[in-house]
């Protein structure tokens, strides 16, 4: 029942049906229905040990995000905040926890990528739709835009959260590489197949004109490659991708500056004295409108520590870290796996990888910090290692640390990752 009902809200938040397929839904709070009953459900399944709660470091650390949240609107005294803020993040959370929870096989993991990459194929049927008749699902249109360079072009967009192109391109991108993550073994046939979807999807992404979901595909597609290279391959590559692209933001290589380009990055600018105002709790939750009145913010990272400060960014961002770092674990431990359960969750482990990186990579020039598609992902990550660990021989020590890893290399890396961002809006505003 619980793995059912978290299906059933994966696709009321992809293809949000209620806005184009069953219009006479439209306004009723589904989500929050689903989620009711999903908390009854676990609640009733875990009494009767039909579900085991797993021992992840995601667990603690979205409940500390949920907490934070709220906590970022008491120095504020900003009590109907705290109000509003308490069901929005629930139940961003609690679907991580409940994802992650039902993802207790390698079936069900599998599953589980089958349905978003089916979801994102929809969505990219609508996108082509557009591009190629003028007009997608229900009669909705493309965006027209104009450029002296480019002349008129349209911009294809879907419903609900992705309702705008730049968001509906990064979800596409992020989907490619989980589309080699669902057969169990790659084998030449299956191999060809993935092939003709990872193609498709990669068509859908450059019908929306998005120049943050271009960076989104290129990275997912890169760490794709990077993940046909030895496990530990990583270590090094990465670290000179990211220098590679702070060069790119000083040089002005990475984005052509026009006027809308511009104004994202002076945003930025005022969001980093923001924070800098309100370091530990930020703004509150919600509030980013005091840096850029209806605009949004177009960078998740930003967007995430200016509105819940330091004390809640170091939650996310450690999700995000110590998902990655997992998966990159179980890289290491099953390098030489070439058979059975072990290959496979070896393999959705890199392109775990190279889905959430393409999605960060996105996140810097698009998209919320707190959106659904994100928190899937995080689970999936979250969820391999936790597979895996349930396969090591007992005594076996953790593939994930508490102490090691995420209160001090996620320490580090929050911090790190705040200066990194600063240095490159300062470089990208020169």
């Amino acid at each position: 029942m619980t793995f059912a009902l978290t299906l059933t809200f994966m696709i009321l938040v992809f293809l949000r049906p209620q806005e184009w397929l069953i219009p006479g839904l439209f306004g009723w709070p589904l989500l929050d229905v689903i989620t009711f009953v999903a908390l009854l459900s676990l609640l009733l399944e875990g009494q009767s040990k039909r579900v085991r709660f797993p021992r992840s470091v995601a667990v603690p650390l979205v409940l500390g995000l949920w907490v934070a949240t709220l906590a970022s609107h008491v120095p504020h005294t900003y009590f109907q905040g705290l109000l509003d803020t308490f069901p929005d993040t629930f139940k961003i959370c609690f679907f991580l926890v409940l994802l992650l929870v039902a993802i207790d096989t390698p079936s069900r993991l599998r599953i589980v990528l089958g349905m978003i990459v089916c979801l994102c194929c929809i969505m990219a049927v609508h996108a082509v739709l557009q591009q190629r008749n003028g007009v997608g699902f229900a009669g909705q249109t493309p965006i027209m835009m104009f450029t002296p360079e480019k002349g008129w072009y349209s911009r294809s967009l879907f419903f609900g959260i992705f309702g705008d192109p730049n968001d509906l391109a990064q979800i596409l991108a992020a989907a490619i590489p989980l589309v080699f993550a669902i057969p169990r073994r790659l084998s030449a046939a299956p191999l060809g197949v993935c092939a003709l979807f990872a193609g498709f999807l990669f068509y859908a992404v450059l019908t929306t004109h998005s120049r943050g979901g271009q960076i989104a595909l290129l990275t997912a597609c890169g760490l794709m490659v990077l993940m046909m290279l030895p496990a530990r391959a990583m270590i090094v590559l990465i670290p000179l991708g990211l220098i590679v692209f702070l060069v790119l933001c000083g040089t002005g290589g990475l984005i052509a500056m026009d006027e809308s380009a511009r104004d994202r990055i002076a945003f930025w600018g005022q969001a980093n004295r923001a924070f800098k105002s309100n370091p530990v709790f930020g703004l509150g939750y919600g509030m980013f409108w005091q840096v850029a009145g209806d605009r949004a913010a177009h960078n998740a990272f930003v967007s995430c520590y200016t509105e819940i400060g330091i004390f809640g960014y170091w939650f996310w961002f450690s999700l995000i870290q110590s998902g990655v770092f997992g998966c990159w674990s179980v890289r290491i431990f099953l390098g030489s796996e070439t058979k059975g359960d072990a290959a496979y969750l070896r393999r959705a482990a890199g392109l775990a990888i190279a889905s959430m990186g393409g999605f960060a990579a996105g996140a810097y020039f698009l998209s919320r910090a707190f959106v659904f598609p994100l928190f899937f992902l995080l689970a999936i990550v979250h969820a391999i290692p936790v597979l895996v660990q349930e396969r090591l021989p007992a005594g076996h020590p953790p593939l994930i640390l508490w102490r090691r890893d995420v209160l001090g290399w996620g320490t580090v890396s929050t911090l790190a990752s705040v200066m990194y961002i600063y240095i490159s809006i300062l470089l990208l505003n020169r």
